[in-house]
């Protein structure tokens, strides 16, 4: 029983720090949308300083009305795009983790 509750406390740890390392790695961008597609975006920080995205499949999207218009184009069939939820000139956070000089999206927030 012991060794039991040892293993298990030791898989646990494993996955903690796992998960806090995940968390570490990802970064957070502020900016003006310049041009997004369904694969790659373009923002403008406030010093007009321009970076590209990309957008990794599955990235969550949070903003006004996007629970709706999601369900809604589910619903007929058709697939959700970065480009559905978001336009030029909207100011938006964006969460991405950078690996070999790509900077890949995981969420946004439409601000």
């Amino acid at each position: 029983m012991r060794m039991l509750s040892r293993v298990a406390l030791t898989a646990l740890a494993v996955l903690a720090v796992g998960a806090l390392a995940s968390a570490a790695d990802t970064r957070v961008a502020y900016g003006k949308v310049k041009a997004v597609s369904d694969k790659v975006m373009t923002l403008a920080d406030e010093n007009g300083v321009l970076s590209t995205f990309e957008i990794a499949q599955g990235a969550r999207v949070y903003a006004s009305g996007a629970s709706r218009k999601s369900r809604m184009l589910a619903s007929s069939g058709q697939k959700t795009t970065m480009d559905d939820f978001v336009r030029e000139d909207q100011y938006v956070t964006v969460y991405y983790r950078e690996q070999d000089g790509t900077r890949t999206i995981t969420k946004l927030r439409v601000l």
